[in-house]
């Protein structure tokens, strides 16, 4: 019989699943030169796998914010900032599970582990890292983390993001 191909959407954790999934998050990705080997086997297990796209396009729009001035009785001349609004859209929406502070993607192969908050900071490096594991026995490889490189032409700014290893498994659960 072929193995069955993950669901294109990852399906819903539990409170209880996503509780720990959030504590295994916390201690992969914590100050420390290793990660455990079990923690990362359970959270490949607890987080469910989804199909592969090969080709996701992701679009920012930025809109500056606007300035009132005026004056006020008792108060005189007043300004007011409006903070500018940024939309993005994805050819891909359903493409991550929130976890805790976390959004995390699984497809066969790579665990990748992002903040929530990581698409709002113009440098992304050490926003977001790739656990990467061998897809048949589900051994952890590696942790990769992010670096940015950004290139500037005639105003415009381009930024690309690449994973540099980071970390490497240690054998037993034991934190050390």
């Amino acid at each position: 019989m072929p193995p069955s191909k993950p669901p294109a959407t990852p399906p819903a954790l539990s409170l209880a699943e996503r509780l720990e999934a959030n504590a295994i998050l916390d201690r992969l990705v914590a100050d420390e030169p290793t990660f455990a080997t079990e923690d990362a086997r359970r959270l490949i297990a607890l987080v469910p796998p989804r199909r592969p796209r090969r080709f996701t396009l992701d679009l920012g729009l930025r809109r500056p914010g606007t300035k009132t001035r005026g004056h006020a009785a008792g108060r005189g001349d007043v300004e007011m900032e409006e903070a500018g609004e940024t939309k993005t859209w994805s050819s891909d929406p359903a493409r991550s599970l929130k976890i805790g502070g976390y959004e995390v993607t699984h497809v066969p192969g790579t665990l990748g582990i992002a903040l929530m908050w990581s698409e709002t900071r113009l440098d992304r490096s050490g926003q977001s890292c790739s656990l990467i594991y061998d897809a048949v026995t589900g051994a952890p490889r590696e942790l990769r983390i992010a670096r940015q490189a950004t290139i500037g032409f005639l105003g415009l700014h381009f930024a690309t993001v690449r994973y540099v290893p980071w970390k490497m498994p240690r054998a037993g659960g034991a934190r050390g």
